[in-house]
This record gives C-alpha cells, structure tokens and sequence, in this order.
C-alpha cells in the first residue's frame, strides 16, 4: 500500500516540474479544427417533431429507387445566407432521402459562437421528423473549391461522382448518375455567395492573435491560487507512534485464470516481502523554523533517501518558493495530498515517517516556541 501512496507523490511531483518546463497550449488553444467542426456539426440534428410537408421535389421518392454506385454519398454545400425558407426545405429533402445526405455549413457568422449557431439551426430543424445530418466543415468547401451555394455533390470511396449548382434535391442527381451523366453538371438553379467565413481560417487567425505565453505564465500563476494545501499544527512537543502496516484483503484476489490466489480475510504485511528504504519529512514550507528541521531531518540518512513532503507553500512566491525550497534542500519537494496523510496518520508538523521492524514510525518534532 506505502508503494501505491509514494507511487501517486512520485507523479504528483513529475507534475509540479512539467508545469515549470515549457508547456504546449492546452488542447483548446490547438483544436484540430475539421474533427471540432465535425463532430459539433453532428449535433446540430438531433432534436426535431414531425416533417414539413410540400418542401420535397415530387419524383424524390422514384429518383431513390434508382440504381446507386455502393457507398455513396450526398453532400449539400449550404449558407445562411440561403434563408430560412430555403435551408428548411433542404433539411427535409435531405432527411427524407434514401441515399446518405449530410447538409454542411462552412462556419459561424463573425461574433457568433457555436452554441449560438448550434440553437439557431435547431430552430430551423423543429418540425422535421427524422432530422436530417447537419454537419460544420469547412474541408468539403476547400475540397470542392465551393464560392456559391447551394452546390451539390454525390460521391463514394474513390471520390466525387457528380456535382450541381443551384439544385438541393438528391434525387435528381441521382437520376442523372443512372442516366449515365456525371461530372460538373453546371448550375441549374438561382446561387448566392457564402456568408460564413471558413472555420479553420477563423480558428488560425485568432490563434494568430493570442499570446501563447502569456496564457501559458497565466494558468501556471493560476496553479498556486487552486492547489488544496493542508492546515496542520506544528507540533509542541516530541511523540512516536507506531503504525501497522499489515492489510487484510476485503474481496478474493485471482490470477488471470481466475483461481483465487488469496481469499478475502487474507492478511499480509508489505514489509515481509519489500524493504522501505524511504524517509518521509512532512513539514510546513511557510514556517522557516520546520524548513531548518526539515532539513536536519534529511541529513545522515544512513543508506535511507529523503522525501521531503510540504503541507503549506507560499502560495504568492508559488514557483520561486518551491524552487527556492528545493535548492535549499537540494532535493525535490512534493505537496502533502489526503490520501497520505490518512494512510500515515500525520496530526502534526515536522512529521518523520520511516520504517520500524515490520511497522511504520511515526515521529513528531517539536517546533522551538521563541
């Protein structure tokens, strides 16, 4: 259990020094922009009633009927700038066909943000039962070379089939494929320009625009503000206590054939099968008279290794403070978290726990009152 407890300190302080090293922005600050716009845009038609009826081209259902390369796909370039008349009948053309049809946006309007994009769009969906696959992507535009819409465009595994301006009823251009037509069928129907800017551009040009290091520092700063330190007293006079290390299994422990290697009950104590060759030093780093018996405390170890332990830095120095602390004591500093405070039962500060026989040493130092 003891290698469990030092196990989660080692990693908390491989934490503390990764967070002084230089760090990557977040992963909000590097989104992959195409996978975000994607797997946002698949949201957007889940919530709808009941379709509308009068907006589907009225030989949509025959044109399904029609043959169909394997594995195709319809893909209906749109804009906003289309109106809400026009892209509620695309959502429920695209809804009703039988051949796999997703409505892409390339964007969101300057200022607005998703979730602002993401309601109004389920506004237009109300109504339209099953609700079509609204996505947001700008790469089908980028691929397509898309600067009018609607455009529409069918395709499988090997790429595009065919492709239409101006029209949004698959079934045409599914008539058109059997019909032996494919390519750049021109445009057939009234177009207008995109209002949305591409998301990726947008996502590079605001990134263009942050100071990375600045919110780097910030949120490093920030670290001290929200780190849970423990508030112990120092102690006042010298106590040692005994801690057994023995544990008793609460459940059956298998192999991997599932045969019970130790039944429930079983008792164990770790140090008949590892040695603890660790000194753990607990101790207030705001309090300069614990810092120097901390630092007595890890001297002449005699073959054991320190482990310095802090309850409390200073939180405003933050990192100067630790690594400060950490030359003093020439060796790395770790916070106190709960779980090793409980394992070991530390009521007070300076602490010393080290190993005792087949049990764990709990010393108390006083701290001198002045």
């Amino acid at each position: 259990m003891f290698h469990m407890e030092l196990r989660a300190l080692r990693d908390q302080a491989g934490a503390i020094q990764d967070a002084q090293a230089e760090q990557p922005p977040p992963p909000w600050l590097t989104p992959a922009p195409h996978q975000v716009g994607v797997e946002a845009g698949h949201a957007l038609g889940q919530e709808a009633a009941r379709s509308l009826p009068g907006l589907v081209h009225e030989d949509l259902q025959a044109a399904a009927a029609l043959p169909q390369p394997p594995e195709v796909q319809v893909t209906l370039l749109v804009s906003r700038q289309l109106g809400e008349a026009t892209l509620r009948a695309i959502f429920s053309g695209a809804a009703q066909s039988e051949t796999p049809t997703r409505v892409v946006f390339r964007g969101i309007l300057p200022g607005e943000s998703l979730i602002g994009f993401i309601r109004q769009v389920h506004t237009w969906l109300d109504g339209i039962d099953p609700p079509p696959l609204v996505e947001l992507d700008p790469i089908p535009f980028q691929e397509t070379g898309a600067r009018l819409v609607p455009l529409m465009v069918l395709s499988d595994a090997d790429g595009e089939i065919a492709r239409v301006a101006g029209l949004t009823d698959p079934g045409w251009l599914l008539e058109q494929v059997a019909a032996g037509r494919g390519g750049d069928l021109g445009t057939r129907g009234p177009v207008t320009e995109i209002s949305e800017p591409d998301m990726i551009e947008e996502i590079q040009r605001r990134l263009a625009t942050l100071d990375l290091d600045a919110l780097r520092q910030g949120a490093v700063e920030r670290f001290w503000q929200r780190t849970e330190m423990t508030e112990l007293p120092a102690a006042t006079a010298a106590r040692v206590r005994h801690l057994d290390a023995t544990t008793e299994l609460q459940a059956d422990l298998h192999d991997a054939d599932g045969q019970v290697i130790f039944p429930a009950g079983t008792r164990f104590n770790p140090f008949e099968h590892a040695d603890f060759t660790l000194r753990l030093i607990l101790f207030d780093a705001t309090d300069p008279r614990q810092v120097a018996i901390a630092e007595d405390a890890g001297a002449n170890m005699g073959g054991r290794r320190p482990v310095f332990i802090a309850s409390r830095l200073n939180r405003e120095a933050g990192w100067d403070a630790l690594a400060a602390l950490e030359e003093v004591l020439d060796e790395p500093v770790y916070l106190l978290t709960p779980d090793v405070r409980r394992r070991f039962a530390i009521e007070a500060v300076p602490t010393v726990v080290e190993a005792d026989g087949g049990r764990f040493r709990i010393t108390e130092i006083p701290v001198d009152v002045q």
